[in-house]
């Protein structure tokens, strides 16, 4: 009798050790892909941090964004090393260590505030400071019991295949964050994503996430309800600072220029620039197109690109590009209407997100299986 209780309890601490294992992987790897998906936005949260906190000029950005790639890639790693038990003892230590370091930190932004939103699940999950900081605590707390329990954590493969698991999800991680700093995010969590109706958010509604988007021409006019207006078609060349902008593709924007001429669509760029950039801008490149002023915030939500260009069609957003994907002559060979995958990006056979999800859990599904297979064998 004794030992089959000794035994009940050996199976239950078992299971809840896996369970809380398996809850802080899926939240470490949830957290580390939102984030790889964008980046770019996390870089402009650690300036957002470096400025709140009063720590001065925030480092290059190339730093910056080098330094968010490898923030997403550590977390998806530790989350896939817990989901499939390999490295047990020392994962279980470096997520317990990290909660032990993040937890106060969070403690300190919740009362300093010195950031609205921490950016932990970047824009796919927007938390309060205190809400951030109480999830914390839960983690920390499941990270104590995965961590004293290490010895219970069921592996998913073999001990010789552990690096397997490094290796794969460290393919699937370059390559998928490559693809999202060089064109745009694969999913838009943000307030300007393909779809929305920008006239009635920002005119009509007054959606409190779009409240700095304003616009103005060289005479400080707003002219905000003459672009959301027009019931054509307009396109936004979109650079927050046009000293930054990227200029590897202006034959691009050159042949857009053309083409707006040819058709009669609008072409302005929106640029919180100064006078002065703006004119050396459009000096070096021979710019034919109005220039209006933004402010820098609602322009780096926009599109995750300098410049990048935004379709709008009777004030609502069609379609965004990076400044390498921009369309060239041969996309655009005649009116918009014709054209398949400008005025709106041409569907996914799967949705976005489930894609995602399969990305990255798919591999690790497939390798707890062929282990599982393998072990029979033997």
């Amino acid at each position: 009798m004794t030992d089959k209780v000794k035994s009940t309890k050996f199976g239950v601490r078992s299971f809840l050790v896996n369970m809380a294992r398996m809850l802080l992987g899926l939240v470490f790897m949830f957290s580390g892909v939102v984030k790889a998906i964008d980046p770019v936005g996390t870089q402009i949260k650690f300036e957002d941090y470096i400025v709140g906190m009063g720590l001065g000029v925030p480092m290059q950005s190339t730093w910056l964004l080098v330094m968010a790639c490898l923030l997403a890639g550590f977390e998806i790693l530790l989350g896939a090393y817990l989901v499939m038990g390999t490295y047990r003892r020392g994962t279980s230590l470096l997520v317990f260590l990290l909660m032990c370091i993040l937890t106060p930190f969070t403690l300190y932004v919740a009362i300093a505030n010195p950031v609205h939103d921490c950016g932990c699940f970047g824009d796919a999950l927007k938390l309060t400071n205190w809400q951030t900081f109480y999830k914390n605590v839960i983690l920390l707390l499941l990270s104590i019991f995965v961590w004293r329990n290490w010895r219970r954590i069921v592996p998913f493969v073999r001990e010789k295949w552990q690096w397997s698991v490094t290796l794969v999800m460290l393919i699937i991680m370059v390559r998928f964050m490559y693809d999202n700093v060089n064109s745009l995010p694969v999913i838009d969590f943000r307030p300007y994503s393909i779809g929305t109706d920008l006239k009635q958010q920002v005119l009509e509604n007054g959606n409190p996430e779009m409240s700095d988007f304003f616009l103005m021409n060289s005479r400080k006019e707003d002219v905000t309800a003459d672009v959301l207006d027009n019931p054509g078609y307009t396109f936004l060349i979109v650079s927050p600072h046009l000293y930054q902008a990227s200029s590897s593709d202006l034959d691009l924007i050159d042949g857009l220029a053309d083409y707006c001429e040819e058709y009669g669509y609008g072409l302005v760029c929106l640029t919180a620039s100064t006078r002065d950039e703006i004119d050396m801008w459009a000096g070096n490149t021979g710019a034919r197109y109005q220039f209006l002023l933004c402010d820098e915030i609602p322009l780096k939500t926009m599109v995750r690109s300098n410049p990048g260009l935004v379709l709008l069609g009777n004030g609502f957003i069609l379609n965004k590009w990076s400044h390498s994907d921009i369309p060239d002559e041969e996309a655009l060979s005649g009116p918009l209407e014709s054209l398949n995958g400008i005025v709106a990006p041409l569907a996914d056979p799967i949705p976005k997100p489930l894609g995602v999800i399969l990305l990255f859990l798919l591999p690790l599904l497939l390798m707890g299986i062929i282990t599982a297979l393998s072990g029979k064998k033997h």
